[in-house]
């Protein structure tokens, strides 16, 4: 597997840097000034329970912050990129931390130790096992219940020890200040370092496994007095088990993206990889962020600019491009590059304007397809958010804009509201047609788009395509509107169907979506 070189950072991460930086060396400063407060007072004002704590223990301290510090961002990143960016989703483990942090430090009785270091290693082991490539197709609900049970116990296990590991009232400034500097090295490494030393997400999976071998060390350490030798023993084992399985599924999914795996880069907007699949004439090539394709491109010559995954003939987008061209030369606008795979539709005196938002796509579609460096069409790719590029550039005249920038099944929610459909009706020529890809694990967008195309008198069609392994193909959802009814009298249209019905949806805008309301 190739890995790309570090990525330099710019001026928004060196602010996010210098300020988690500062914050955990303020934090580790004051700690090192308690050892002179600690040294000052008087023998006979201490007993022997009040004695300084050894650095194994602060060690502990930090480690046992940092974990579900760690972990809280990882599943966050998980969850709102590989399901779906749902404020629920977002806020959900944020409630579980906090509550397992209120009620560890409300009194000791909440924190059941045997119980939650027992259901630990289960915990870790569901964790990893979820990430693994190929469970993303776990249905949603399902995924959400055992990451969310997971990261409580997870979290009531870290924080329940640390409870058990505060000193005395005299040592608490350096208890807590090390509790704060622990929690910012978490955020620290989990916002700022992993993006930049790493080239895949594994901010979880090494949260798993830091957070299994401390369960290990603070059983073992503390287990001594007052329980039977086979029960330490047992439950060592059985965290043991829990770490080891952690290690496994780490190693496992590590193996499985390093082996077809050409390429893998990451950067703010995410994780790329590119892979291959299929033998000889059918050997394809992929543009993966996270678990979602974004294009490919058989590496058979003769087939290198065939209209593959997403966007092939029969596809929503493929229909219309077909149909409108029909009447000339067209000039297309395309929100999400992708592998490029869409501009392989380009002909001689087309004109295609590319709105793509991370560098590191145009620079893969460049250097790893054949689409953008090869289409026939004239390409420009404008770099940067679409909606602010359309919005401060004069119309365009677009006779088709493509709307496919969803990462791995985020959605967007800023292109699909009221204020984005005015700036794509402004690029529009009369009669235009704006095509939305709206594939998607758990959201049905249908209804959204259709509440859009009644408020503006539009046409709004469903068109979706099926499968077809031989030809490269993936089933896909496309939604066509235009406020030219007889565009859609075209023959090759005559199976798209009226977008769904979703009484409980209400028009989407900048001030307002739901996203809960479309779940599948």
């Amino acid at each position: 597997m190739l890995v790309e070189p570090f990525l330099p950072l710019d001026l928004q991460g060196w602010g996010w840097t210098a300020a988690y930086a500062a914050y955990a060396l303020c934090a580790a400063g004051l700690v090192w000034r308690t050892r002179d407060l600690e040294a000052s007072v008087r023998p006979g004002e201490a007993g022997a329970e009040d004695a300084a704590p050894a650095w194994t223990t602060r060690l502990l301290w930090i480690l046992l912050a940092f974990a579900p510090s760690l972990l809280l961002l990882a599943v966050t990143s998980h969850l709102s990129t590989n399901v779906a960016p749902i404020p629920f989703l977002w806020v959900l483990p944020l409630v579980l931390y906090l509550l397992s942090f209120i009620l560890c430090f409300d009194h000791p009785r909440w924190y059941a130790r045997k119980f939650f270091l027992a259901l630990l290693a289960p915990a870790l082991v569901a964790m990893g096992w979820l990430i693994l490539p190929d469970n993303h197709k776990v249905p949603m609900p399902w995924q959400v219940a055992a990451f969310g049970v997971a990261l409580f116990v997870v979290c009531m296990a870290a924080h329940g020890e640390l409870v058990r590991l505060k000193p005395s009232p005299r040592r608490l400034t350096a208890f807590y200040l090390s509790l704060s500097l622990g929690g910012a090295l978490g955020g620290l490494f989990a916002g700022v370092l992993a993006p930049r030393l790493f080239v895949g997400l594994v901010e979880l999976p090494i949260g798993l496994l830091v957070m299994a071998a401390l369960g290990l060390s603070v059983w073992l350490r503390d287990a001594g007095e007052g329980t039977a030798k086979w029960l330490k023993w047992t439950y060592g084992g059985w965290l043991l088990a829990g770490l080891a399985g952690a290690g496994w599924f780490h190693h496992q999914r590590q193996k499985d993206f390093a082996e077809d795996s050409l390429l893998q880069v990451r950067n703010f907007y995410g994780t790329l990889r590119i892979r291959e699949q299929g033998e000889g004439r059918y050997r394809l090539r992929h543009l993966l962020h996270g678990t979602i394709n974004h294009g490919g491109q058989f590496l058979a010559g003769e087939h290198a600019h065939d209209a593959t995954t997403y966007y092939g003939p029969d596809s929503g987008v493929g229909l219309a491009l077909a149909v409108l061209g029909e009447r000339g030369s067209l000039k297309v606008g395309v929100v999400g590059l992708g592998s490029g795979t869409l501009l392989n539709y380009g002909r001689k005196g087309d004109a295609y304007r590319v709105y793509e938002i991370n560098p590191l796509v145009e620079r893969i579609a460049r250097t790893w397809f054949v689409a953008l460096p090869e289409c026939k069409a004239s390409t420009e790719v404008v770099m940067g958010d679409a909606r602010l590029s359309m919005e401060a550039e004069p119309a365009q005249g677009y006779d088709l804009l493509a709307v496919d920038a969803f990462s791995s099944d985020a959605i967007p929610v800023h292109l699909l509201t009221r204020q984005a459909f005015d700036a794509y009706a402004r690029h529009l020529k009369p009669g235009g047609v704006l095509a939305v890809h709206i594939s998607n694990r758990y959201l049905d967008l249908a209804p959204v788009l259709r509440l859009e195309a009644e408020a503006r008198g539009w046409e709004a069609r469903l068109v979706s395509d099926a499968e077809d392994d031989e030809t490269g193909v993936y089933r896909s959802d496309w939604v066509l509107l235009s406020a030219r009814a007889e565009f859609f009298a075209a023959p090759d249209l005559a199976d798209a169907e009226p977008l769904s019905v979703n009484a409980k949806v209400r028009r989407w805008t900048d001030d307002f979506s739901n996203l809960y309301r479309i779940l599948r």
